[in-house]
């Protein structure tokens, strides 16, 4: 059996759930229940989707029926959240950042070890059909030596307080460089961060990292920046090819056949572009979030490891943390 509980349900929350109720009329998942604090917004939402909900963390805890729990709560939360459920006996989906620091994040890993329970976490853009054939073409040496891997991602918006753009953003592009790339962590990482309309959380996030293979990361995340509306682009630059994806367009992504070369006249080198083709590559675009769901599902009901667990989510957040220390030393920091 598979009996899902859904901790929170606001604005990202009510994404899974309509994504677990679809899997609950498909005969995938067995069981569905929510909870959140706020009763009248859970009330509400149970209601449209005829499930069963409580406010107490408890009812779920000690619910038989619910063998894992997904916790999309405040990132303050998430430790003591799946730290308890862990313990409970129950599978753990929990949204990125996994927690607020590294010491926590290897403390569930090692909870998830000790009672034999799955620990994933929501790193979205890893279930990106985009992303993930872009990954399959990168591994087969299509785009030959990866240089550098680019990221954007602007939009103009009241600033949140409970977290700036590092670990609301800037978190899906330091671990998408080292999953593209094979690499556990970078070498290295440099970083600045700026508040321009409060104090209390950065707004503005400029971050580059450079791994033992020789690629750079160069990454830039913002939410006051209001010339480009909604931004969010990938691009990786390779030796033989290179591609972009933009976020926005979620059924395409484009390859440039084209590249830098060095010829030789005689002992003397000359660079030169090789300007070829422009590749649209159609996807069978899947939503991401329903693509994670299914894996989580999937390893509950065979017990396997995920591809975001608790390790990735560790790594990603000792990542998060050099960046803050970077910003605030002015420094480079290593690996």
């Amino acid at each position: 059996m598979v009996g899902i509980a859904v901790i929170g349900t606001g604005y990202w929350g009510k994404n899974h759930v309509r994504n677990y109720k679809a899997l609950l009329m498909e005969n995938q998942i067995d069981y569905l229940k929510l909870c959140d604090t706020n009763e009248i917004r859970v009330k509400e939402i149970a209601e449209d989707y005829k499930l069963e909900f409580t406010s107490n963390i408890d009812d779920i805890k000690n619910d038989n029926n619910i063998t894992a729990v997904v916790i999309i709560t405040p990132s303050s939360t998430h430790y003591n959240l799946s730290k308890t459920f862990l313990e409970s006996g129950k599978d753990v989906f929990v949204e990125k950042p996994m927690t607020l620091n590294s010491e926590n994040a290897m403390n569930l890993v090692e909870t998830a070890k000790k009672y034999n329970k799955i620990l994933m976490v929501g790193h979205l853009f890893r279930y990106h059909p985009a992303v993930i054939d872009i990954k399959r073409r990168i591994d087969l040496g299509e785009f030959g030596k990866i240089n550098m891997i680019i990221t954007y991602r602007f939009a103009l918006g009241v600033p949140r307080k409970d977290m700036g753009v590092v670990y609301a953003l800037a978190v899906h592009e330091l671990d998408l460089s080292c999953y593209l790339l094979n690499q556990d962590s970078p070498r290295s990482i440099m970083a600045e961060t700026a508040r321009f309309h409060q104090q209390e959380v950065e707004e503005m996030a400029n971050i580059s990292m450079d791994f033992q293979n020789g690629a750079k990361s160069y990454m830039m995340e913002s939410w006051n920046i209001p010339v480009y509306g909604k931004k969010r682009e990938l691009i990786i630059i390779g030796s033989e090819k290179s591609a972009i994806i933009n976020y926005l367009t979620p059924n395409e992504y484009k390859i440039y056949d084209t590249k830098i070369k060095k010829h030789f006249i005689g002992d003397k080198s000359i660079l030169e572009v090789e300007d070829n083709e422009i590749h649209k590559i159609i996807i069978d675009y899947k939503e991401p979030l329903k693509e994670e769901i299914l894996h989580f599902v999937n390893c509950i009901k065979n017990r396997e490891k995920p591809k975001t667990d608790g390790i990735v989510g560790y790594k990603t957040v000792k990542i998060c943390e050099a960046v803050f220390k970077s910003a605030k030393e002015n420094k480079r920091i290593y690996f």
